[in-house]
């Protein structure tokens, strides 16, 4: 289990609070936060791209109590928080750029993310058979 925040007990709307004034603060006017049966998870529009980030739900077993449950709910929206802090700064700080940061999260017109579509099968197949050029001596 995840050690970083497994004991907040800042709650999940203030950290959304957070994560909307981050967003804000960078200049990012147009983002959500929204809500599935596979999880939460946000959006925002950077140079006229569109990223989203999932917060899966929990996994529950018969021994998840409603308060356990809500303690990883709340953690991992914190560890979401921190990361995008920390992604932001990077980027701030000239060590990487918006576009290599973000990329596997950048949404494609069927609405998935370029990571999801890069680990279809067919796609991982593609990869495989792709042949790297030398590298020079």
């Amino acid at each position: 289990m995840a050690k970083y925040a497994n004991k907040t007990s800042v709650s999940v709307s203030k950290t959304k609070m957070q994560i909307e004034k981050l967003l804000v603060d960078w200049g990012i006017k147009e983002f959500f936060f929204g809500r599935s049966l596979r999880g939460d998870g946000i959006g925002f529009k950077y140079e006229s791209k569109t990223y989203k980030l999932n917060v899966p739900n929990p996994k529950k077993d018969y021994n998840t109590t409603k308060t356990k449950y809500e303690q990883m709910l709340r953690q991992r929206w914190r560890v979401l928080y921190m990361s995008l802090k920390m992604e932001l700064e990077k980027i701030d700080d000239g060590c990487v750029s918006f576009e290599d940061q973000f990329l596997a999260m950048m949404c494609l017109p069927d609405g998935s993310t370029v990571g999801e579509f890069m680990k279809l099968p067919e796609n991982i197949g593609l990869l495989e058979k792709t042949q790297m050029p030398k590298l020079l001596t």
